[in-house]
């Protein structure tokens, strides 16, 4: 599982997410890897409904992901765990691979993080109406 490659952060936003980049808005204060992506981590909302409010808020970036099916699959099957063990698979993830760690913790404080999150906290508000 190596979901991070040398694509720009916004083409594998969800990607990211099922195996690791995670990114923050810019600032002085390092970012955790996850903290951009924990409104969908800790989401209720199915795969289903976030990928659905993905198409309409963030339809590039659906695209994209749709067009990456084994990253596509390893965020539906990270959806297919509890809440609560979300947070533990990606932990676990970056635990063991901690390069990809790096590089996410690098992109979480960067230009791109910010309009990340934006997007992250867009499709987590809405994916329930899906």
């Amino acid at each position: 599982m190596n979901p991070i490659k040398t694509t720009p952060i916004k083409t594998t936003l969800f990607g990211a997410v099922a195996g690791a980049a995670l990114l923050m808005a810019p600032g002085t204060a390092s970012a955790a890897p996850t903290d951009t992506f924990a409104p969908l981590l800790y989401s209720t909302c199915s795969f289903g409904q976030v990928d659905a409010a993905l198409h309409v808020q963030a339809p590039q970036i659906a695209a994209q992901l749709d067009g990456m099916p084994e990253q596509k699959a390893q965020l539906q099957s990270l959806y297919n765990l509890p809440v609560d063990q979300r947070q533990a698979a990606v932990d676990a993830y970056f635990a063991n691979n901690p390069d990809l760690a790096a590089r996410a913790e690098r992109l979480s404080n960067s230009a791109d993080g910010a309009q990340a999150a934006a997007i992250v906290q867009q499709v987590a508000d809405t994916c329930h109406s899906y």
